[in-house]
């Protein structure tokens, strides 16, 4: 992940900052239903794909909220004892990159099924890996009567994956700290896929 996501420049005087990336990987775990991994010969992950299924059961919805609150007492934790650097500005992070998936989810209910985490690692982009797993989602989707798919991300992600893949454009927004732009315009993609059941 911190190969393709730069989520630590902000953070000041950090020494722990892979607590960081566990917490945003752990917080997209726990609301997925789908998990495939792509692990090499050497048993290293080279990439990654969490879907959930957006309509909550009753059963869903607390499993979801305990390990969301557990998770929130853990980095807090983590904040509090200084490993993540500057507490004020590690607080102020971490609540920049909750408002960012709040905007990103925004138009969830829509939607039967989000993609909660997706990242192939860069040396093996354009080998098929990353449409191999995707493959694999959607017949998670078929498999549970899931017609159709959504997923948030900003300008500096290779986007054009999702377009040749059969993704469309549904919305945008804005966000300080998503990819950089000379003026406040739209720098949050959201995108979604239609799955044919049949």
């Amino acid at each position: 992940m911190r190969d393709t996501w730069s989520f630590h420049e902000s953070f000041k005087n950090a020494n722990q900052l892979d607590i960081l990336y566990k917490y945003y990987f752990l917080s997209c775990y726990n609301y997925s239903e789908h998990c495939e991994l792509l692990i090499d010969e050497n048993d290293t992950v080279r990439g990654v794909l969490f879907g959930s299924i957006e309509a909550e059961t009753i059963t869903r919805s607390v499993k979801y909220k305990f390990h969301e609150v557990a998770l929130g007492i853990w980095i807090f934790l983590h904040v509090m004892l200084g490993r993540l650097g500057c507490r004020s500005t590690a607080l102020k992070e971490i609540s920049a990159l909750t408002e960012t998936d709040m905007l990103g989810e925004q138009y969830a209910e829509q939607f039967a099924s989000e993609i909660n985490l997706f990242i192939v690692a860069k040396g093996l982009r354009g080998s098929g890996f990353g449409r191999a797993l995707m493959d694999r989602y959607v017949g998670f989707c078929k498999k549970n009567g899931l017609k159709s798919a959504f997923l948030w991300t900003d300008l500096d992600c290779s986007f054009s994956f999702y377009e040749k893949y059969g993704f469309r454009l549904h919305s945008t927004f804005y966000h300080h700290k998503l990819a950089d732009t000379a003026t406040r315009k739209d720098n949050g993609l959201i995108f979604y896929l239609d799955i044919p059941l049949v």
